[in-house]
């Protein structure tokens, strides 16, 4: 499960990269005005944002160390 999440965050960046190019050579290409596909980035960042959650793990997040009277470090 680890290695999924590890895959699709060293894949982000250049898919982020992808579409926006694309978007961009529509416009330049006349297909579409980049001005306009404000709601196709929404929505792939939130299809993005989805799947970072559903490859994470099911495992709780690590219990930070204590300060104080009773804590370990000090």
């Amino acid at each position: 499960m680890n290695e999924n999440r590890e895959l699709f965050r060293a894949l982000r960046g250049p898919l982020i990269l992808i579409v926006i190019g694309a978007l961009f050579a529509a416009d330049h290409a006349g297909w579409y005005n980049f001005g306009q596909t404000w709601p196709i980035l929404i929505i792939f960042f939130g299809v993005m944002k989805l799947l970072e959650r559903s490859g994470a793990s099911n495992e709780p997040p690590p219990v930070p160390p204590s300060f104080g009277p009773q804590g370990g470090a000090q």
